[in-house]
């Protein structure tokens, strides 16, 4: 009977440290997050679907860079970082936009972890001419852009919380 008694205490005595015991932390919450946080895994914004209503992208939103730019790519450092998979190649010529962006989300809602994905065009105005995308586990901060000298881009686009 000591020997219960005594295992009782014991046990209540770590769930009181257990209890008072300071939260690990841990990544922001999913949606509470502000865009440039390197950690969030989906943002607020509007579908891209509104955009163009022929190509439906309901689940992301587009990002654009922080500054105007025409030909940009994505900062070597972060691109590393939050790398899920790609490229991947999608038969959608260069004036077919947003088709490109249309078909990689498909490819993103099948992969484990993909939080955004980044369009450009390849080979524009050959026969090799298409699409490729490359998926993140992260929202695209819009200040990863960085200008490019020739690389035709599609856009980059965020899940929706």
């Amino acid at each position: 009977m000591t020997t219960m008694k005594t295992l009782l205490i014991s046990l209540a005595a770590l769930a009181t440290a257990v209890i008072a015991a300071p939260a690990t932390p841990t990544r922001p919450d999913v949606g509470t997050s502000p865009r440039d946080a390197s950690e969030s895994t989906c943002t607020d914004g509007v579908p891209a679907t509104q955009l163009h209503p022929e190509f439906p992208i309901d689940g992301f939103t587009l990002v654009l860079p922080a500054v105007n730019l025409t030909s940009y790519a994505i900062n070597k450092d972060w691109y590393n970082a939050h790398f899920v998979s790609g490229p991947h190649y999608i038969a959608a010529p260069t004036g077919s936009d947003p088709y490109g962006a249309f078909k990689c989300q498909y490819t993103c809602n099948a992969a484990e972890r993909c939080s955004s994905f980044f369009v450009w065009h390849d080979q524009p105005g050959t026969s090799n001419d298409r699409s490729s995308c490359v998926l993140f586990d992260a929202v695209l901060p819009p200040s990863v852009f960085e200008p490019s000298t020739g690389t035709m881009v599609a856009g980059g686009y965020d899940r929706i919380c």
